[in-house]
């Protein structure tokens, strides 16, 4: 290894834009008789599933990020319990520049009533139980390990990998 390969990797490091880097987004994941809260969101005519959350802003931890990205996508109040998944997705297409760490914490809330979408983004909003997570367009595409959580919650974060 050369004197000047741990400079060049620091350059390029430093010399990198918001864009450049990854962004984290913080994700709840709320078991519901037998079934898990999941919201529908859109890209043209392309639907598909993810668990209810969004970006950690500067300076927010990540209970907070996901407790206010519950507030306004869906107007619920959650309890953050435990970290539950970590998930890497990075397009495969150098096009789509795009590399999200999604952060899955188990969370509590309130039943009284489903709950309500509050932004555009967000088409719709229900549990979907295992046979339905199966069949959907889950993104990051992690439905094995959600239909786990249905049955029994992992003792221990699990590191999902990269999954796009």
């Amino acid at each position: 290894m050369s004197e000047e390969s741990p400079r060049s990797e620091t350059a390029a490091l430093d010399g990198a834009t918001a864009e450049d880097k990854p962004t984290i987004r913080v994700a709840g994941l709320l078991v519901h008789e037998g079934s898990i809260l999941m919201v529908e969101q859109g890209r043209g005519d392309d639907r598909y599933w993810l668990l209810p959350g969004g970006g950690v802003q500067f300076g927010e931890t990540l209970s907070d990020a996901l407790r206010r990205e519950f507030q306004e996508e869906l107007a619920m109040r959650v309890g953050v319990q435990r970290l539950v998944a970590i998930v890497e997705s990075i397009s495969p297409d150098p096009e789509y520049a795009k590399h999200v760490v999604h952060l899955v914490f188990e969370i509590s809330a309130p039943m009284e009533d489903l709950p309500e979408p509050q932004e555009s983004k967000v088409l719709t909003a229900r549990f979907l139980s295992e046979l339905q997570l199966q069949s959907a367009d889950v993104r990051p595409p992690i439905s094995e390990f959600l239909s786990a959580c249905v049955r029994e919650m992992p003792s221990s974060p699990q590191y999902l990998g990269r999954r796009w």
